[in-house]
């Protein structure tokens, strides 16, 4: 009879050993596309540009962005800009050398800051 509990309790310590193996099931959040929403998409184009250069502000959280032309070496160009609705501008670089520049998003109100190169021809 004590061989037999003997067996039953190798056999209850081998079972719990075996049950700390296991492996716990985690569940993660799902998430869609759906669910994703992506702010401020910004597309500048025709790039590379000849006479004028338009930027548009899709999915826009910004209440007044402002947009700055700067040499590839960082100097502020005066460049004339028209905004052309409330998401989109237009931007006259007729007058600029050809070459690479730096164009700059910015909204004070929001602390939104984004550069993007663009080619005059």
């Amino acid at each position: 009879m004590g061989k037999n509990i003997s067996i039953f309790v190798f056999i209850g310590v081998l079972f719990l050993s075996m049950s700390s193996f296991a492996q716990k099931t985690v569940e993660y959040p799902s998430y869609s596309s759906n669910d994703l929403k992506i702010e401020n998409q910004i597309q500048i184009y025709p790039n590379p540009s000849i006479d004028f250069l338009r930027v548009s502000i899709e999915e826009s959280s910004l209440e007044n962005p402002q947009i700055v032309i700067h040499s590839i070496l960082g100097n502020k160009l005066d460049v004339i800009s028209e905004k052309t609705s409330a998401n989109e501008f237009n931007i006259n670089v007729k007058d600029l050398p050809s070459g690479y520049y730096l164009l700059a998003v910015k909204d004070e109100s929001s602390g939104f800051s984004r550069t993007y190169k663009f080619l005059k021809r």
